[in-house]
């Protein structure tokens, strides 16, 4: 999908402040991080610098083809009404069964109090209407591609 002007306008003037061009085969995807009700607020959190990883399922990515996240990636992450608010950049990717994974990535993810209960609840939530398109019967069954990110650009 081709870069809004105001998209592509924003990756410029990234382009033009970043210490080494972008490596090559990177790819840029733009969105909003979650959905229209929580973008701003997660989007506050990586610029505070307290949300510095997000994680989908595996069978989600599967579902709608979209490629798994790679090392060196960028995201323009936009807020609720579309505006480009930051970038980020992939700095690692982990892949776990839900059951298993580690209480550092809740922390990593800084949402509510950092736990991994509350991460399982709220993940449990959010991925919850859409477990049977990605052909999941439950969420235990999920794989977590967890991604890390560095912020690059504000």
């Amino acid at each position: 999908m081709p870069l809004s002007p105001e998209q592509e306008r924003y990756w410029r003037a990234y382009l033009a402040a970043a210490p080494a061009p972008p490596e090559q085969g990177c790819s840029v995807v733009v969105g909003a991080p979650g959905n229209d009700e929580n973008a701003d607020m997660l989007l506050e959190l990586y610029l505070l610098g307290k949300k510095t990883a997000g994680s989908g399922l595996l069978e989600e990515y599967l579902a709608v083809g979209e490629p798994l996240p790679r090392i060196g990636d960028r995201w323009i992450a936009l807020d609720s009404q579309g505006r480009p608010r930051c970038i980020l950049r992939t700095v690692r990717v982990e892949t776990h069964r839900f059951l298993d994974v580690p209480e550092r990535i809740a922390v990593a993810e800084g949402e509510g109090d950092l736990t991994l209960d509350y991460w399982r609840s709220s993940h449990t939530r959010f991925f919850a209407p859409y477990l049977q398109d990605w052909g999941l019967s439950k969420i235990e069954d999920a794989t977590v591609v967890t991604e890390f990110f560095e912020l690059v650009y504000a």
